[in-house]
């Protein structure tokens, strides 16, 4: 018969056990979300954000005032991750490239020329962009029926590429300009010569 003592001496042993194994686990699992690294669709929707900038022209007295510099903002859930914040190592127009991430739409301002809407802010996606009407900056998400619904450019899903809707009046009303080879290679969903809503 074993002793009582050896008995709780086991007991000990495979309880320390337990919690070790559940500490190993809890940590892998942490580590492994820490080191985690943006997916290559968004590695490569951060490159087109910076590429769209050179056929996209903004108001003059708008850019990088009055902080100097060309503003990339996130509003929402962040997809891209380091893959963004590799663009803080370019220029546009001789600006160096600032990133800010934001979790609420009241606080876009002044700082952002663009604005990446992430699809964790679908629900609230109407009154987001009513908020950055008539504002030069130009919205962006990957989120279905973003350019119907009044957002500037869409990336869309292909078989082989992403590509881009694009909706013309909201881009006139932040009075932004985009360049014919940009709209040759998009799908354009509001015209210019539509009549302004009352």
């Amino acid at each position: 018969m074993i002793p009582d003592k050896k008995i709780r001496e086991y007991g000990l042993i495979t309880a320390i056990c337990m919690q070790l194994c559940i500490l190993l686990f809890l940590t892998g699992i942490s580590l492994h979300l820490h080191a985690a690294t943006p997916s290559s669709e968004y590695k490569l929707k951060a490159a087109l954000i910076y590429k769209l900038t050179k056929f996209i022209e903004w108001p003059n007295q708008q850019m990088g005032h009055p902080h100097h510099n060309f503003g990339i903002c996130l509003l929402g859930e962040d997809n891209f991750g380091e893959a963004l914040d590799a663009l803080e190592e370019r220029k546009v127009q001789e600006l160096p490239i600032m990133v800010h991430r934001l979790s609420q739409s009241d606080t876009v301002d002044t700082r952002c020329q663009i604005v990446f809407i992430s699809e964790s802010k679908q629900a609230f996606i109407k009154p987001i962009l009513q908020s950055m009407q008539n504002r030069p900056i130009l919205t962006l998400s990957d989120m279905a029926n973003f350019a119907e619904l009044g957002g500037i450019l869409q990336f869309t899903a292909g078989k082989k590429r992403i590509g881009f809707l694009i909706n013309l009046k909201s881009a006139k009303r932040s009075n932004l300009t985009i360049a014919a080879p940009l709209l040759d290679l998009a799908t354009v969903v509001g015209s210019v010569s539509n009549k302004t809503e009352e």
